[in-house]
């Protein structure tokens, strides 16, 4: 058997109890909140992090940009305060690719890499550090005609400058002053537009943070069930496991997990099993309720698990192993 089961009424999930039979255990300990998830289908890397340089007369360095889904397109690269600092060079037309850093001049910036809906960046500092910085959530949670989020962020010097683009008609996000902390200076709103998942990153000098959005239906609508994200693409069958969230909207009743066509019961390879985080078998489960994907290992290929509601529309999670 292949179908787990718990229940979400209206506003409050009410927990009941799980039958974990599927392709693997559930994890051990309490049941905890949801672990944020990176939006989108895959996600984007930058190694190393940062880059320092003594001066203008340094050597270069490199960095590469590299992404879970593999062999993809090139990243789109938004530069804040590169120009008179240093020079960057490379290219490529796909992902992984490296790029090469030569200092000009004494300061610090940061460069963003925008793929798609996700997001990473990198700080160089040339002739001296750059400035410190404090986020107070990694991520924010909206629902369509919902009130706005807010994240507040601080820095030892400077101000924070958003690159939206990856959130582009999934939310707007506009900034202001925030003199209530000692630890924050500014305050950045997020307002929802339409479903979906993004990330915002927040860059001051050679300083930046990244604040995942995600935006469910809104309250009161559709009965359904809603994935934070609703893909996952795995570079190879060796790649770690990925996590994602199961929410709702409205009234969905008791809710089934269907992974039969990637644990091999559909005639297809095994590809990958799902384990709900933090919940021994047999204990109660609630929604909202985040889970992990573990790849078998052996096969590469496409499969789907279904999460099948009582009432409403159901979600499904797309999974694509190389």
């Amino acid at each position: 058997m292949a179908h787990r089961a718990f229940s979400a009424l209206a506003a409050v999930a009410l927990a009941v109890s799980l039958a974990a039979c599927g392709g693997g255990s559930s994890g051990g300990g309490s049941v905890g909140p949801p672990v944020p998830t990176p939006p989108g289908p895959g996600s984007i890397s930058i190694s190393p992090s940062s880059l320092a340089f003594s001066g203008p007369g340094a050597p270069s360095q490199t960095f590469t940009v590299s992404s879970t889904v593999g062999n993809v397109a090139a990243p789109q690269f938004d530069a804040f305060g590169c120009g008179p600092v240093v020079t960057i060079s490379g290219s490529s037309p796909t992902l992984p690719a490296t790029y090469t850093v030569t200092p000009v001049g004494n300061g610090n910036c940061s460069l963003v890499a925008n793929l798609g809906r996700a997001s990473a960046s990198i700080g160089i500092t040339v002739g001296g550090g750059g400035p410190s910085s404090n986020v107070s959530a990694s991520t924010v949670t909206l629902f369509v005609g919902g009130t706005s989020g807010s994240v507040l962020v601080g820095s030892s010097s400077g101000q924070f400058t958003a690159d939206t683009t990856p959130c582009n008609g999934i939310a707007s996000v506009t900034s202001g002053p925030f003199t209530g902390s000692s630890t924050y200076n500014q305050q950045f709103s997020i307002t929802p537009v339409s479903t979906g998942s993004c990330q915002l990153t927040l860059v001051n000098g050679s300083a930046s943070v990244v604040v995942n959005v995600v935006v469910n239906p809104g309250p009161g609508g559709p009965n359904a069930l809603v994935l934070s994200s609703t893909t996952m693409d795995f570079a190879s069958t060796a790649a770690p496991p990925q996590q994602d969230t199961l929410n709702f909207t409205g009234n969905v009743g008791q809710v089934t997990i269907d992974e039969n066509d990637c644990i091999g019961n559909t005639g297809k390879p095994k590809i990958a099993y799902l384990t709900l985080n933090g919940v021994p078998p047999g204990s109660p489960v609630s929604l909202p309720q985040s889970f992990t994907v573990t790849l078998y290992g052996s096969a590469s290929g496409t499969c789907q698990i279904n999460f099948v509601p009582q009432t409403g529309s159901p979600a499904t999670l797309t999974i694509t192993v190389h």
